[in-house]
């Protein structure tokens, strides 16, 4: 079974898995660098990929005989990228746990706005389209408001990645103060959820006077 065979499946962001596929399989540069960039579903699905994609790799560059279903099991790995792409999946020996990635999202968000010196934090919509169709496999086209309350949040699998604005309270170190949200993020994301922070990309938008410095600041 080829790629080709299993047909095209999209990640929320419109973006296609075969084409991050083949882009991770031949080492190939990504076709549109400012999308894959800004996008948190093309970057974990990305990183989940090469996880994905590493056996078959490994195998075809050693002198042994490949596994024939070996590529037909990664495939349907990969699928399950698209198929899932609005839901975190933990996989456990009794079943599967889902986490809505407005969820993620959300606990995200909570715990950088208690980051002493945030005064504002918002998700990082960034230059991502999610199609109006819902041809994103079971589950996966959540409504409007739920789109929005995910913005910044990409998961693939138990992996997340998430992008960040946020706004500081006047007087802080910036760069010091992006560290603090991130090391914030990834702990709060991880023991709430047991799910893999990829990355946390924080960029600082303003800074306002008499912001909140303590306490839990106003979140969009």
């Amino acid at each position: 079974m080829t790629r080709a065979d299993l047909g095209a499946d999209r990640l929320p962001c419109g973006a296609s898995v075969d084409s991050l596929l083949e882009q991770v399989a031949d080492g190939a540069p990504p076709s549109d660098p400012q999308h894959q960039r800004d996008c948190p579903h093309c970057r974990a699905a990305v990183h989940a990929l090469r996880g994905l994609w590493e056996p078959v790799r490994t195998l075809a560059a050693a002198e042994v005989a490949v596994p024939p279903d070996l590529v037909t099991k990664v495939m349907l790995q990969v699928r399950a990228l698209a198929r899932d792409g609005w839901h975190t999946v933990i996989a456990g020996p009794l079943g599967s746990t889902r986490i809505a990635t407005w969820v993620v999202a959300a606990l995200a968000r909570s715990a950088a706005g208690r980051v002493p010196g945030v005064a504002l934090t918002l998700g990082r919509a960034g230059p991502v389209t999610a199609p109006a169709t819902g041809a994103l496999g079971t589950g996966a086209s959540p409504t409007g408001r739920r789109r929005r309350d995910a913005r910044g949040v990409g998961v693939a699998g138990a992996n997340v990645v998430i992008i960040l604005d946020v706004v500081a309270a006047y007087g802080h170190d910036l760069n010091a103060l992006g560290d603090a949200v991130r090391a914030a993020v990834i702990r709060h994301v991880q023991a709430l959820t047991g799910l893999t922070v990829l990355e946390v990309n924080v960029t600082m938008v303003d800074v306002v006077e008499g912001g909140a410095t303590t306490g839990t600041p106003e979140t969009f």
